[in-house]
């Protein structure tokens, strides 16, 4: 199965920051079909961008805000039903292909910035993109594991469907050897 956006997209000679806008689409279409608001930012491009503000949850971050590392993109998605619960913030860092370093990268955003779900995308599966990396995880899924084991990073590819429209997706071998997105009560 490839993914739709190797047309679009040629992964070895479109800068990476370039596939930022059509991931933001598709995590907020993600989140949107749920019923969810949502507020995303692509915060990696342009260069030298700061964190937002409005994602900072702890005040330590805020004063140490122009050394921190900046993922893909951040956001915040909250349940239109329930408005008594506490907003979710949501980390997405994007690869064209992931390498080993990729999943630490995003295990520490993820811990870094107390994230309630970090996604690790790629243009492709991650069967088809990085077979090793896929491998390896396969074997030791505890280390897509963060906070303790009590949250995970969540591994999905973009995808356009035959209409258009820009998804995350993933492939169903992944499913039953990588943790699969398991959202969050709300």
């Amino acid at each position: 199965m490839e993914s739709r956006l190797c047309g679009i997209l040629e992964m070895g000679t479109t800068p990476e920051y370039q596939f930022y806008e059509r991931a933001k689409t598709a995590v907020e279409s993600y989140f949107t079909i749920q019923g969810y608001t949502v507020d995303f930012e692509v915060t990696g491009y342009p260069p030298l961008k700061k964190v937002p503000e409005r994602f900072l949850k702890e005040q330590v971050l805020l004063k140490y805000r122009d050394q921190l590392p900046i993922p893909d993109i951040m956001g915040w998605v909250a349940s239109r039903w329930h408005k008594k619960l506490r907003n979710k913030l949501v980390v997405v860092e994007f690869k064209k292909k992931p390498k080993f370093w990729d999943v630490f990268q995003a295990k520490g955003y993820d811990e870094l910035f107390d994230a309630d779900l970090t996604l690790l995308l790629s243009q492709y599966p991650l069967y088809e993109s990085s077979r090793k990396l896929f491998d390896f995880l396969s074997e030791k899924p505890e280390l897509t594991r963060t906070k303790d084991g009590m949250s995970h990073i969540v591994v999905k590819f973009l995808h356009i469907t035959p209409d258009g429209a820009i998804t995350l997706a993933q492939l169903g071998t992944d499913t039953g050897k990588l943790p699969d997105a398991a959202w969050w009560e709300i």
